[in-house]
């Protein structure tokens, strides 16, 4: 079944969910890229503008919904159900981990409430990978509703228990970022790495 595209009329009446400054979210970023406040202009990602009208920013509530963000799509391209998976020391070692800290209240979308249900939507919104350009006219429609929202907040795909936030550039100035080191020695408090736990946890085993 296909899903609508929003009406031609501009957005208005959106409920939005305050984040607090000082609100803390996590990024895994290849180590090669600095700065971890890219706003990506493709055509990939479920809110993108399609026509790269504006950039996109992917964070998220916990390092352990990151990591599933930054490895489980591979899993599901390219791994049968239940099959078994790995991941290098040096895969860990070239992402590295960023904290990034509201500096300012943020005004978003929150998709994972009745947001969807009052629009006549359902979660296939936050799901396809089939009907991506419809998902980016939507964010488009609400990125330039009257509210003027910062952002969508969603449950993760690939870690339902999960938040993730996707940013509009509009607030890229509200963002301060604090690297943390590669994801191979992020440590835990049991003084192990963390990713060890978050591979165990995932099913993932170590090689190299």
């Amino acid at each position: 079944m296909s899903l609508p595209l929003p009406p031609e009329q501009q957005a208005r009446g959106l409920r939005l969910h305050t984040i607090a400054a000082g609100s803390q979210w996590f990024r895994i970023h290849r180590c090669r890229h600095a700065d971890a406040l890219h706003w990506g202009r493709h055509d990939q990602g479920r809110w993108n503008a399609i026509d790269g009208a504006f950039g996109v920013l992917y964070l998220a509530d916990s390092l352990e919904t990151a990591f599933a963000e930054t490895y489980g799509h591979q899993v599901i391209a390219n791994h049968e159900p239940a099959a078994v998976k790995f991941l290098t020391r040096q895969e860990l070692e070239e992402r590295c981990i960023t904290r990034l800290t509201a500096t300012r209240q943020l005004q978003v979308l929150d998709l994972r409430g009745p947001a969807l249900a009052q629009l006549n939507l359902d979660g296939r919104l936050l799901t396809t990978r089939e009907q991506l350009p419809v998902c980016q006219a939507w964010s488009r429609w609400w990125h330039d509703a009257v509210e003027q929202p910062d952002g969508l907040l969603y449950p993760s795909r690939l870690l339902p228990r999960g938040t993730n936030l996707a940013l509009y550039e509009c607030c890229a100035e509200a963002w301060q970022g604090e690297a943390l080191g590669d994801l191979m020695h992020w440590p835990a408090a049991s003084g192990e790495a963390a990713v060890l736990e978050i591979l165990d946890a995932h099913g993932w085993g170590l090689v190299g």
